[in-house]
């Protein structure tokens, strides 16, 4: 149990320490750079969600893929924005209602999905959601706690999908709940 936390803990520090790095690119330089190889995200995703359904057992996260999501992509870095996009539908949505997480291939592009329940993001948060300053206010540090992370998650993710020339972005209403999607050209 002691060795699990302390592995815990390293990986927090690690990924703050990461997301500081890739805030530092993208503030100095021309974004987060990305390595470009041929890869299937469709198993890269599944994966990440079988790793965020261990951390989050009382999760209900479905995955759907139906084909292979087949392109040119930079592997490690769509991990990240897999990660960050479904851990915050974790951190933010209703624990009761399931999280649904999609990935298709359509056209030239491949479209990533993540649909949660709960509370909307409201409308006036909602064109800043992708601010890497969004969660540095006292009421955030109150509301989360100092080892909640940085809130550069849903930043990466979005500077991740520019430098793969995609598109993010964000709907949110009661009725539908919160989707965040990502329009990727698999060339």
């Amino acid at each position: 149990r002691v060795a699990t936390q302390i592995y815990t803990s390293v990986q927090r520090a690690s990924q703050i320490v990461g997301d500081l790095l890739d805030l530092t690119r993208c503030q100095m330089g021309p974004g987060i750079p990305v390595k470009r190889t041929e890869v299937d995200l469709a198993p890269i995703c599944e994966r990440i969600v079988e790793e965020i359904r261990a951390f989050h057992p009382a999760s209900n996260i479905v995955f759907e893929a139906k084909a292979q999501a087949l392109g040119s992509f930079d592997g490690p870095r769509m991990e990240q924005v897999f990660s960050n996009i479904i851990s915050n539908a974790v951190q933010h949505g209703d624990a009761q209602l399931p999280i649904t997480v999609e990935l298709a291939t359509r056209a030239e592009t491949v479209v990533f999905t993540v649909r949660n329940g709960g509370n909307p993001i409201s409308a006036d948060v909602l064109p800043f959601i992708f601010n890497p300053m969004g969660r540095f206010s006292q009421r955030s540090v109150i509301e989360h706690g100092p080892t909640e992370g940085l809130g550069l998650g849903l930043f990466i993710a979005s500077e991740i999908v520019t430098s793969h020339q995609g598109l993010i972005e964000v709907e949110s209403d009661l009725a539908s709940g919160t989707v965040f999607r990502a329009t990727l050209p698999v060339r």
